[in-house]
């Protein structure tokens, strides 16, 4: 069987364009988390829980419940829309791993009394566990960014 060089080209480029993963594992722990992100920066909530172990439910919850009029006023008067990218996993052992995600203009709650603000950038670790075969966001307490500087 001869394998013409145009094919040999093709599949080089094709490698290249598309992300390796170390594992199954690894691709399963990016897929949960990019899911998560998407739901969850774009207030999505309902759609993050299922995503989370089962005690990350109630940070999901009380993020919802800290969502004002105000709050939604400034959602829908930001005109960029929010992505997020996720890389990095950084495994702490066999069953439990960070990720890293950046996430762009994104909402972020203030204080109370005071409206939440779109941020341009924020940096967050999303921890990620295996339970019976299966990788979960798991949340101990509401997503905080690791940027230290204020937008």
């Amino acid at each position: 069987m001869k394998i013409s060089f145009l094919t040999i080209i093709c599949l080089l480029i094709f490698g290249s364009c598309t992300k390796h993963y170390q594992s199954e594992d690894e691709e399963n722990i990016i897929s949960v988390t990019d899911q998560f992100a998407s739901n969850y920066f774009n207030l999505k909530l309902k759609e993050a829980i299922p995503l989370c172990t089962p005690e990350s439910e109630k940070w999901i919850r009380f993020m919802a419940s800290n969502i004002f009029q105000e709050d939604i006023d400034v959602i829908n008067n930001n005109t960029e829309s929010t992505t997020h990218e996720t890389d990095e996993v950084n495994y702490v052992n066999d069953t439990l791993a960070t990720v890293k995600c950046d996430a762009y203009n994104v909402f972020k709650i203030d204080t109370i009394g005071r409206p939440g603000r779109i941020s341009e950038h924020e940096v967050y670790n999303i921890n990620v566990v295996k339970r019976d075969g299966k990788w979960l966001i798991k949340m101990e307490g509401p997503l905080q960014s690791e940027k230290q500087n204020r937008d």
